[in-house]
């Protein structure tokens, strides 16, 4: 064979040749099969995968029509905040409390809070409605730094509970006025025997000694109608503003002589400029006097009655007046407070009431305890007024920590 001619393969190298080529093409359809069962299974998978997908998408869905049913149909007002306190959300009822739809709008810059006496109550004032009587709860959105802010209008059943008070007053009006009769009546006869019997014939000292006794009598009558109307009146909220030092002040004034004429020590402590309390100076003045009157009544000479002052938790003061006197006996605690019920000859024995009345209209409390100094001693919780702020996100930050 010439140099220049090609090899014929023997028969043995094709045989082995096809052998390795079917060997390959078995290999190659194996593989495909199975590759083709993976595409299946993996199908089969990616379907499942789909379905639940979908299902579970659908189920988000129907959870998000119901919550946006409920957020419409809330009586509360919910309104979803971002980080930067800019509102996102809010419900119809967030609209008809804040008076507009405000999305967009910077929460701090919409409504201005005043703190009210009850425990995490507000009032609402600035756009749309003003005076509306509100609870606020804030509560994180976890991750983005966001809030909801529910705002609770408590305005028709804060006015219900009042109107509730107000029909207990007049039903018990009925008893009440029994025991004003009684009080009445003393003083009336006396004033009247004093007046008829005015006479110039027995001289002028006489007859202004008895123009001053039916003078006196009429003062104190004209003294317990006007502490039965107030007591009547007594748990509609004073308004205004007003310094503790400027009530201790009043009462100072009111006092000194009163307590040196009976050679009584009334100590009293300094006072922050700080702190203030809502109402007027002249109601709160009248009220604390209540209770300075008794214990002056029932101090003994040249003992000290005490009014101390010291803070609480919660923003609230507690103003206690403690008396070296005979004290009151624990079953007797709760029966001063009651109506025309008073040990003195000359008592009305509705200033306690008077008292208790007011302090709690003004979201505070009244009780008795036994003094150090064997006395009896009054203690006063107040809240103290705070000055008008807008909800912070700050403090909204803390809520969530």
């Amino acid at each position: 064979m010439a140099s220049g001619d090609k090899q014929v393969p023997d028969a043995a190298s094709l045989m082995e040749a096809f052998s390795l080529f079917n060997q390959a093409s078995r290999d190659l359809t194996e593989a495909y099969g199975t590759l083709q069962m993976e595409v299946q299974r993996l199908s089969a998978e990616l379907a499942e995968v789909n379905t639940r997908l979908r299902q579970e998408l659908e189920a988000k869905e129907r959870m998000r029509e119901r919550l946006a049913m409920l957020l419409e149909l809330l009586p509360g007002a919910v309104l979803v905040v971002d980080h930067a306190s800019v509102i996102m959300e809010m419900n119809p009822e967030a609209r008809r409390i804040l008076g507009a739809d405000l999305r967009g709008a910077d929460w701090r810059e919409v409504q201005t809070l005043h703190r009210q006496s009850g425990p995490n109550e507000w009032i609402l004032q600035g756009a749309g409605e003003t005076g509306l009587r509100v609870t606020v709860a804030v509560n994180a959105l976890p991750g983005d730094g966001g809030q909801i802010i529910l705002l609770q209008d408590v305005t028709v059943a804060r006015a219900r509970e009042e109107a509730a008070q107000r029909r207990e007053r007049l039903a018990a009006m009925g008893e009440t006025m029994a025991g004003l009769a009684h009080q009445l009546r003393t003083p009336l006869a006396t004033t009247l025997l004093s007046v008829s019997q005015l006479s110039c014939d027995r001289g002028e000292a006489r007859f202004h000694k008895q123009q001053q006794r039916a003078l006196e009598r009429l003062q104190h009558l004209e003294a317990t109608i006007d502490a039965m109307l107030r007591f009547l009146r007594g748990t509609e909220q004073e308004e205004g503003v007003v310094a503790v030092v400027e009530i201790l002040g009043g009462l100072r004034q009111e006092f000194d002589l009163l307590f040196r004429q009976k050679n009584v020590i009334l100590q009293m402590p300094q006072v922050s400029p700080d702190w203030f309390l809502t109402g007027s100076r002249a109601a709160w003045v009248s009220v604390l006097a209540n209770l300075l009157h008794n214990a002056l009544f029932y101090s003994p000479p040249a003992s000290t009655v005490l009014l101390s002052l010291q803070l609480a938790g919660e923003g609230d003061l507690v103003l206690a007046i403690a008396d070296a006197g005979p004290g009151i006996a624990e079953a007797d605690r709760e029966k001063v407070f009651t109506p025309f019920y008073t040990s003195r000859s000359d008592g009305t024995g509705l200033g306690l009431a008077i008292t208790r009345n007011f302090v709690v209209a003004m979201g505070g409390a009244v009780g008795i305890e036994a003094a150090a100094s064997g006395g009896a001693r009054f203690v006063l919780r107040l809240p103290l007024w705070q000055s008008p702020q807008p909800l912070p996100s700050g403090a909204m930050m803390q809520e969530k920590t």
